[in-house]
Protein backbone atom coordinates (compact mmCIF):
# COMPACT_ATOMS: atom_id res chain seq x y z
CA UNK A 1 0.00 0.00 0.00
CA UNK A 2 1.50 3.36 -1.01
CA UNK A 3 1.53 6.56 1.03
CA UNK A 4 -1.20 8.13 -1.13
CA UNK A 5 -3.63 5.33 -0.27
CA UNK A 6 -2.72 5.58 3.40
CA UNK A 7 -3.40 9.31 3.45
CA UNK A 8 -6.68 9.00 1.57
CA UNK A 9 -7.94 6.37 4.01
CA UNK A 10 -6.78 8.10 7.19
CA UNK A 11 -9.27 9.44 9.77
CA UNK A 12 -10.16 13.12 9.68
CA UNK A 13 -8.03 13.96 12.72
CA UNK A 14 -4.59 12.38 12.88
CA UNK A 15 -1.77 13.37 15.18
CA UNK A 16 1.63 11.77 14.65
CA UNK A 17 4.31 12.98 17.06
CA UNK A 18 7.15 13.12 14.58
CA UNK A 19 10.06 15.26 15.77
CA UNK A 20 12.60 15.51 12.97
CA UNK A 21 12.15 18.08 10.23
CA UNK A 22 12.66 15.39 7.58
CA UNK A 23 9.53 13.48 8.66
CA UNK A 24 7.37 16.59 9.02
CA UNK A 25 8.37 18.02 5.66
CA UNK A 26 7.68 14.64 4.05
CA UNK A 27 4.18 14.79 5.55
CA UNK A 28 3.57 18.14 3.82
CA UNK A 29 4.64 16.72 0.45
CA UNK A 30 2.58 13.55 0.89
CA UNK A 31 -0.52 15.57 1.72
CA UNK A 32 0.11 17.86 -1.26
CA UNK A 33 0.37 14.79 -3.51
CA UNK A 34 -3.17 13.92 -2.38
CA UNK A 35 -4.39 17.44 -3.14
CA UNK A 36 -4.61 18.38 0.53
CA UNK A 37 -2.96 21.71 1.43
CA UNK A 38 -1.04 22.11 4.68
CA UNK A 39 0.16 24.91 6.89
CA UNK A 40 3.62 24.73 8.42
CA UNK A 41 4.19 26.14 11.91
CA UNK A 42 7.76 26.88 13.06
CA UNK A 43 9.17 28.09 16.37
CA UNK A 44 11.22 31.21 15.60
CA UNK A 45 12.12 32.32 19.14
CA UNK A 46 12.02 31.05 22.71
CA UNK A 47 12.15 33.18 25.84
CA UNK A 48 12.95 31.27 29.01
CA UNK A 49 11.91 27.64 29.32
CA UNK A 50 10.54 25.81 26.27
CA UNK A 51 9.93 22.18 25.34
CA UNK A 52 11.16 22.51 21.74
CA UNK A 53 14.02 24.40 20.16
CA UNK A 54 13.82 27.14 17.57
CA UNK A 55 13.21 25.60 14.15
CA UNK A 56 10.89 22.91 15.53
CA UNK A 57 8.03 22.21 13.12
CA UNK A 58 4.38 21.20 13.12
CA UNK A 59 2.38 20.54 9.94
CA UNK A 60 -1.42 20.83 9.90
CA UNK A 61 -3.53 19.83 6.91
CA UNK A 62 -6.78 21.36 5.72
CA UNK A 63 -8.62 18.30 7.08
CA UNK A 64 -7.12 18.70 10.55
CA UNK A 65 -4.55 15.92 10.21
CA UNK A 66 -1.30 17.02 11.81
CA UNK A 67 2.16 15.88 12.69
CA UNK A 68 4.91 17.26 14.88
CA UNK A 69 4.54 19.23 18.10
CA UNK A 70 5.75 22.56 19.42
CA UNK A 71 5.05 22.15 23.14
CA UNK A 72 4.38 19.55 25.79
CA UNK A 73 0.74 19.56 24.71
CA UNK A 74 -0.34 22.84 26.31
CA UNK A 75 -0.64 24.89 23.10
CA UNK A 76 -0.50 22.41 20.21
CA UNK A 77 -4.28 22.22 19.78
CA UNK A 78 -4.53 26.01 19.60
CA UNK A 79 -1.64 26.16 17.13
CA UNK A 80 -3.45 23.61 14.94
CA UNK A 81 -6.63 25.70 15.06
CA UNK A 82 -4.71 28.84 14.05
CA UNK A 83 -3.00 26.89 11.28
CA UNK A 84 -6.35 25.82 9.82
CA UNK A 85 -7.57 29.42 9.99
CA UNK A 86 -4.39 30.57 8.24
CA UNK A 87 -5.12 28.04 5.49
CA UNK A 88 -8.72 29.19 5.17
CA UNK A 89 -7.64 32.85 4.86
CA UNK A 90 -4.39 32.05 2.99
CA UNK A 91 -2.60 34.39 5.37
CA UNK A 92 0.72 33.88 7.15
CA UNK A 93 0.63 34.47 10.90
CA UNK A 94 3.08 35.18 13.70
CA UNK A 95 1.95 34.25 17.20
CA UNK A 96 3.31 34.43 20.72
CA UNK A 97 2.37 32.11 23.54
CA UNK A 98 3.28 32.35 27.21
CA UNK A 99 5.02 35.33 28.75
CA UNK A 100 3.99 38.54 26.96
CA UNK A 101 1.29 36.82 24.90
CA UNK A 102 -2.15 38.35 24.30
CA UNK A 103 -3.62 34.86 24.87
CA UNK A 104 -3.90 35.29 28.63
CA UNK A 105 -6.08 32.19 28.97
CA UNK A 106 -3.36 29.92 27.51
CA UNK A 107 -0.54 29.30 29.96
CA UNK A 108 2.89 27.78 29.50
CA UNK A 109 3.77 25.79 32.66
CA UNK A 110 7.48 26.53 32.07
CA UNK A 111 6.81 30.25 32.51
CA UNK A 112 8.61 31.22 29.31
CA UNK A 113 7.44 32.52 25.97
CA UNK A 114 7.38 31.08 22.45
CA UNK A 115 7.18 32.97 19.15
CA UNK A 116 6.13 31.04 16.09
CA UNK A 117 5.17 31.61 12.48
CA UNK A 118 2.50 29.79 10.50
CA UNK A 119 2.89 29.61 6.71
CA UNK A 120 -0.16 28.35 4.76
CA UNK A 121 0.57 26.24 1.69
CA UNK A 122 4.35 26.61 1.91
CA UNK A 123 6.40 26.53 -1.28
CA UNK A 124 6.95 22.89 -2.19
CA UNK A 125 10.18 23.62 -4.07
CA UNK A 126 11.67 25.09 -0.88
CA UNK A 127 10.64 22.00 1.07
CA UNK A 128 12.04 19.72 -1.65
CA UNK A 129 15.38 21.55 -1.50
CA UNK A 130 15.66 21.12 2.27
CA UNK A 131 14.63 17.47 2.10
CA UNK A 132 17.17 16.76 -0.63
CA UNK A 133 19.97 17.99 1.64
CA UNK A 134 18.76 16.04 4.68
CA UNK A 135 18.24 12.84 2.71
CA UNK A 136 21.78 13.20 1.35
CA UNK A 137 22.92 13.15 5.01
CA UNK A 138 23.93 16.83 4.91
CA UNK A 139 22.93 19.67 7.19
CA UNK A 140 20.23 21.94 5.79
CA UNK A 141 18.63 25.32 6.33
CA UNK A 142 15.08 26.53 5.91
CA UNK A 143 14.53 30.27 5.58
CA UNK A 144 11.11 31.36 6.76
CA UNK A 145 10.45 33.90 4.01
CA UNK A 146 11.46 31.37 1.35
CA UNK A 147 8.51 29.20 2.42
CA UNK A 148 6.00 31.98 1.83
CA UNK A 149 4.68 32.74 -1.66
CA UNK A 150 2.80 35.89 -0.60
CA UNK A 151 5.12 38.85 -1.25
CA UNK A 152 3.19 41.13 1.10
CA UNK A 153 3.34 38.53 3.87
CA UNK A 154 7.08 38.04 3.29
CA UNK A 155 7.70 41.65 4.27
CA UNK A 156 5.90 41.09 7.58
CA UNK A 157 7.76 37.93 8.50
CA UNK A 158 10.98 37.99 10.54
CA UNK A 159 14.17 37.07 8.70
CA UNK A 160 14.60 33.74 10.49
CA UNK A 161 16.52 30.72 9.20
CA UNK A 162 16.25 27.31 10.86
CA UNK A 163 19.20 24.92 10.92
CA UNK A 164 18.68 21.14 10.71
CA UNK A 165 20.99 18.17 10.99
CA UNK A 166 20.40 14.75 9.44
CA UNK A 167 18.98 12.10 11.72
CA UNK A 168 21.30 10.29 14.07
CA UNK A 169 22.35 6.95 12.58
CA UNK A 170 23.60 3.86 14.43
CA UNK A 171 25.92 1.35 12.76
CA UNK A 172 26.09 -1.66 15.05
CA UNK A 173 28.44 -4.61 14.57
CA UNK A 174 28.20 -7.75 16.65
CA UNK A 175 26.29 -10.88 17.42
CA UNK A 176 23.89 -12.16 20.03
CA UNK A 177 21.18 -10.34 21.95
CA UNK A 178 23.05 -7.06 22.55
CA UNK A 179 23.14 -5.64 19.00
CA UNK A 180 19.55 -6.72 18.29
CA UNK A 181 18.37 -4.96 21.46
CA UNK A 182 20.13 -1.75 20.39
CA UNK A 183 18.70 -2.02 16.86
CA UNK A 184 15.20 -2.44 18.30
CA UNK A 185 15.63 0.52 20.66
CA UNK A 186 16.97 2.73 17.89
CA UNK A 187 14.05 1.84 15.63
CA UNK A 188 11.54 2.60 18.41
CA UNK A 189 13.24 5.97 18.94
CA UNK A 190 13.03 6.99 15.28
CA UNK A 191 16.77 6.48 14.79
CA UNK A 192 18.11 4.68 11.74
CA UNK A 193 19.94 1.54 12.88
CA UNK A 194 22.09 -0.65 10.63
CA UNK A 195 23.22 -4.07 11.85
CA UNK A 196 26.42 -5.76 10.68
CA UNK A 197 26.83 -9.34 11.85
CA UNK A 198 28.71 -12.51 11.02
CA UNK A 199 25.91 -14.49 12.67
CA UNK A 200 22.99 -15.54 10.45
CA UNK A 201 20.61 -16.02 13.39
CA UNK A 202 21.34 -12.47 14.59
CA UNK A 203 20.71 -11.06 11.11
CA UNK A 204 17.48 -13.04 10.77
CA UNK A 205 16.23 -11.68 14.10
CA UNK A 206 17.03 -8.12 13.06
CA UNK A 207 15.43 -8.62 9.64
CA UNK A 208 12.16 -9.55 11.35
CA UNK A 209 12.01 -5.98 12.73
CA UNK A 210 11.35 -4.59 9.22
CA UNK A 211 14.23 -2.12 9.32
CA UNK A 212 14.68 0.49 6.57
CA UNK A 213 18.14 -0.95 5.89
CA UNK A 214 18.53 -4.76 5.82
CA UNK A 215 21.20 -6.39 8.01
CA UNK A 216 24.64 -6.63 6.44
CA UNK A 217 26.42 -10.00 6.40
CA UNK A 218 30.04 -10.04 7.58
CA UNK A 219 31.90 -12.82 5.80
CA UNK A 220 35.61 -12.27 6.49
CA UNK A 221 37.57 -9.69 8.54
CA UNK A 222 39.82 -9.11 5.53
CA UNK A 223 36.99 -7.96 3.25
CA UNK A 224 34.62 -5.66 5.15
CA UNK A 225 31.70 -4.00 3.36
CA UNK A 226 31.90 -0.27 2.77
CA UNK A 227 30.83 1.58 5.91
CA UNK A 228 29.41 4.86 4.50
CA UNK A 229 29.73 6.53 7.92
CA UNK A 230 29.26 10.29 8.16
CA UNK A 231 29.56 12.90 10.94
CA UNK A 232 26.07 11.95 12.14
CA UNK A 233 26.84 8.24 12.49
CA UNK A 234 27.71 6.37 15.69
CA UNK A 235 29.56 3.06 15.37
CA UNK A 236 29.18 0.53 18.19
CA UNK A 237 31.08 -2.77 18.37
CA UNK A 238 29.02 -5.27 20.38
CA UNK A 239 31.16 -8.41 20.31
CA UNK A 240 34.41 -9.71 21.80
CA UNK A 241 35.81 -11.61 18.82
CA UNK A 242 39.52 -10.60 18.46
CA UNK A 243 39.52 -11.56 14.77
CA UNK A 244 36.87 -8.94 14.02
CA UNK A 245 37.62 -6.21 16.56
CA UNK A 246 40.73 -4.70 15.00
CA UNK A 247 39.50 -4.50 11.37
CA UNK A 248 36.07 -3.18 12.38
CA UNK A 249 37.47 -0.54 14.73
CA UNK A 250 40.22 0.42 12.28
CA UNK A 251 37.60 0.95 9.59
CA UNK A 252 35.47 3.12 11.89
CA UNK A 253 38.48 5.15 13.04
CA UNK A 254 39.39 5.86 9.42
CA UNK A 255 35.97 7.43 8.91
CA UNK A 256 34.11 10.50 10.19
CA UNK A 257 31.76 8.86 12.73
CA UNK A 258 31.20 11.22 15.67
CA UNK A 259 31.11 8.32 18.15
CA UNK A 260 32.96 5.00 18.23
CA UNK A 261 32.32 2.60 21.09
CA UNK A 262 32.98 -1.00 22.07
CA UNK A 263 31.36 -3.14 24.75
CA UNK A 264 33.30 -4.94 27.44
CA UNK A 265 34.73 -4.48 30.89
CA UNK A 266 37.53 -2.02 31.69
CA UNK A 267 39.98 -4.91 31.53
CA UNK A 268 38.59 -6.00 28.14
CA UNK A 269 39.02 -2.47 26.84
CA UNK A 270 42.58 -2.31 28.18
CA UNK A 271 43.51 -5.55 26.37
CA UNK A 272 41.70 -4.37 23.24
CA UNK A 273 43.68 -1.12 23.30
CA UNK A 274 46.93 -3.07 23.59
CA UNK A 275 45.97 -5.15 20.53
CA UNK A 276 45.08 -2.03 18.56
CA UNK A 277 48.37 -0.39 19.51
CA UNK A 278 50.27 -3.52 18.44
CA UNK A 279 48.39 -3.41 15.12
CA UNK A 280 49.78 0.08 14.48
CA UNK A 281 46.96 2.34 15.65
CA UNK A 282 48.00 5.51 17.43
CA UNK A 283 47.13 6.43 21.00
CA UNK A 284 45.15 9.36 19.59
CA UNK A 285 43.00 6.99 17.54
CA UNK A 286 42.52 4.58 20.42
CA UNK A 287 41.43 7.46 22.67
CA UNK A 288 38.48 8.04 20.33
CA UNK A 289 37.00 4.68 21.31
CA UNK A 290 34.48 4.78 24.14
CA UNK A 291 34.94 1.70 26.25
CA UNK A 292 33.24 0.37 28.15
CA UNK A 293 30.18 1.91 26.49
CA UNK A 294 27.17 3.33 28.26
CA UNK A 295 26.26 5.84 30.94
CA UNK A 296 25.59 3.11 33.49
CA UNK A 297 28.50 0.71 34.06
CA UNK A 298 28.31 -3.08 34.09
CA UNK A 299 24.92 -3.55 32.45
CA UNK A 300 24.37 -7.30 32.06
CA UNK A 301 20.96 -7.33 30.37
CA UNK A 302 20.82 -6.64 26.64
CA UNK A 303 17.89 -4.22 26.91
CA UNK A 304 19.47 -2.24 29.76
CA UNK A 305 22.83 -2.14 27.96
CA UNK A 306 21.06 -0.79 24.86
CA UNK A 307 19.42 2.01 26.86
CA UNK A 308 22.68 2.89 28.60
CA UNK A 309 24.59 2.86 25.32
CA UNK A 310 22.03 4.92 23.40
CA UNK A 311 21.87 7.51 26.19
CA UNK A 312 25.63 8.01 25.96
CA UNK A 313 25.49 8.30 22.16
CA UNK A 314 22.67 10.86 22.27
CA UNK A 315 24.60 12.88 24.84
CA UNK A 316 27.64 12.94 22.55
CA UNK A 317 25.45 13.77 19.52
CA UNK A 318 24.00 16.84 21.22
CA UNK A 319 27.28 17.99 22.71
CA UNK A 320 28.84 17.89 19.22
CA UNK A 321 25.97 20.02 17.89
CA UNK A 322 26.50 22.61 20.62
CA UNK A 323 30.11 23.26 19.61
Amino acid sequence: MDSTTLLRDQPRIVQIAYEHALDILHFVLEQAACGVPCALAMIINTDGGAVRETGALMAVSETGARTGYLSGGCIDADIALNAQQALAKNTALTLRYGRGSPFTDIKLPCGGGIDLAIIPTPKLETIHRTLTQLEARKSATLRLVDLCSDKAAQSRLPDFTAQYRPKLRLRIAGLGADPVALVRLGQASGIEAILWSQDEACRTHAASLSLPSPPVALTTPRALPDAHDDPYTAFILMAHDPDWEIPLLRQALNGPAFYIGAVGSPNTHRLRSQSLRAAGLSDRDIARIHGPVGLVPSMRDASMLAISCLAEIIGKFHSEAAR
